[in-house]
């Protein structure tokens, strides 16, 4: 650089600025490879292009590369150091699939303190649960088993307080079964249904008993009931979708959409075994699956249901090779489970305004560059983002503070968590625009195609425009084919309208040109 500088007065800055607008690994500038020739290096050129090439073929390929998965990994990698059992969940795990194992596990352990809740910045006065709506989305083969292998690690609370009473369950059914084969047994105490809150909810579950189980699932925490929520996982996005077409739960879509915000749902049905009467939905769901069974739940057609908005579908790209050696830790079992256990006793509010004012900074700012570029498309996706900033980040910086929590019931957040809070709202952002940026765009657009409204140029409004400026009431009676006491009293209401006014006796000016 120094020898084109004295030789040429070369404009270094400008020259490193058209430098920077290359698409890299396209291939070597001539004066690159000119150079490489002088310094006896043709074989290390041939070695380069084989590396571009290489390179750009597995760009090509990776549909996932325009996220900024490196960014993220190296974050979550540096908050491993400081957030309990995040070193456990990311041990042998590909850096790409951090975030898909991040958002997992915190709804897994956001599920367990159902027992508390927050008051989120917007309608302060509304008590906000922690309430989470999973796709991890990834290729056949990518690894998805990986979110079930800590389901049943995590969730292990909830699954052994449920074995007792899916117990009762059962012997109440075999029971029945009984009375309806054996004399002796028909003489026995009327059988009566056991109440139990079986919270963990297959994909094949009856509408009728899943909502009888959600409104048993109740709790008094500080002297007031509280429902704990419901949970579901599977392994196949597409099995939840076709239980969904035809048998005992059909259209949970509902559900589904009325879980993120604990919304009214309810029914009264003639059948005697149904529940009659509204209650509000507390139900979180894990679903893993690939982009085609997501295409299946979420497409253009539904787009417009709001399905999309309070998901958080995170990529859990098909990254790495089989290691025949695996980093092992004897101890990230039990302190995932000792974790667990903790997590399912907490209860009562959580202190979250410093998360407050984080996520309505970090919304309000793209708010603002939605407003500037009129895009109703990202101002419809950013709207549900900040629930998951506090969400996602909020199990761990419990897990963090707990020593604190225990002792004072309070959480001092510090900038870390603040970023903790950012990281999860930057990633959700990102992976919302990644999989429904599109759909949310064609949505509105077709929504202004079929709402342009045609202005319809009627025969009175032509009489109107035909009208001088100012017009006498004779005038009127002739572009109008009036009699006279028609026009008096349509003037007269021109008048009171604002859209003319009287010069004088019989002469009028007219105010606006076109008739509203």
């Amino acid at each position: 650089m120094k020898e084109i500088v004295e030789e040429r007065g070369e404009d270094v800055a400008q020259t490193v600025k058209s430098a920077q607008s290359y698409e890299f690994l396209k291939g070597i500038p001539k004066r690159m490879k000119d150079a490489l020739k002088a310094a006896g290096a043709e074989s290390q050129d041939a070695s380069l292009n084989a590396t571009t090439s290489t390179l750009n073929s597995q760009s090509d390929n990776d549909v996932y590369a325009s996220l900024p998965l490196d960014s993220w990994a190296e974050d979550l990698t540096e908050m491993a150091e400081y957030y309990p059992c995040q070193k456990e969940l990311f041990l042998n795990v590909h850096p790409h699939k951090l975030p898909a194992v991040w958002f997992a596990s915190a709804a897994l352990f956001g599920t367990l303190m159902t027992r508390s809740w927050y008051r989120f910045w917007y309608e302060p006065e509304l008590i906000r649960r922690l309430n989470y709506c999973i796709f991890i989305i990834g290729d056949p083969g990518a690894g998805k088993n990986i979110v079930e292998k800590f389901y049943k690690k995590i969730a292990d609370p909830m699954i052994q307080s449920d074995q007792c009473l899916i117990d009762a369950v059962n012997r109440y059914k075999e029971d029945r079964t009984e009375r309806s084969t054996s004399t002796k047994a028909q003489k026995g105490k009327a059988l009566k249904r056991p109440v139990v809150g079986i919270r963990v909810h297959p994909a094949r579950t009856a509408t009728g008993e899943f909502i009888r189980h959600m409104n048993a699932a109740v709790e008094t925490i500080e002297g007031q009931p509280l429902h704990l929520h419901m949970f579901s996982f599977d392994a196949e996005l597409d099995n939840v979708t076709k239980q969904n077409k035809a048998g005992e739960w059909k259209d949970r879509e509902i559900m589904e959409l009325k879980a993120f915000h604990n919304e009214q749902e309810g029914q009264m049905y003639a059948n005697q075994e149904s529940y009659t009467g509204m209650f509000n939905v507390y139900w979180n769901f894990i679903y893993t699956g690939t982009p085609y069974a997501l295409h299946r739940k979420v497409n253009q057609r539904n787009f417009g249901t709001g399905m999309s908005t309070p998901l958080a579908v995170i990529p859990l790209p098909d990254k790495g090779m089989a290691k025949r050696h695996q980093e092992t830790d004897p101890d990230a079992n039990e302190t995932l489970r000792t974790w667990a256990y903790r997590l399912d006793k907490v209860e009562g509010e959580l202190p979250v305004e410093p998360l407050n004012d984080e996520t309505y900074e970090w919304q309000s700012s793209h708010l603002e560059i939605a407003e500037f570029n009129g895009d109703k498309a990202d101002r419809t996706l950013l709207k549900r983002i900040p629930y998951y900033g506090i969400g996602i980040a909020l199990p761990f910086i419990l897990m963090r503070h707990w020593q604190e929590w225990q002792e004072h019931r309070t959480l001092t957040m510090d900038d870390r968590d603040r970023r903790l809070c950012r990281l999860a709202m930057e990633i959700q952002y990102r992976c919302q625009q990644f999989f429904f940026g599109e759909m949310a765009f064609n949505y509105f657009e077709d929504q202004n195609k079929e709402f342009v409204q045609r202005r319809r140029t009627t025969r009175y409004d032509e009489c109107f425009r035909k009208l001088p400026e100012e017009f006498r009431t004779q005038q009127f009676v002739d572009v109008f084919g009036t009699s006279q006491p028609t026009a008096w009293k349509a003037i007269s209401r021109f008048v009171s309208e604002g859209i003319v006014e009287k010069v004088k006796y019989g002469v009028y000016r007219k105010l606006v040109q076109e008739l509203p």
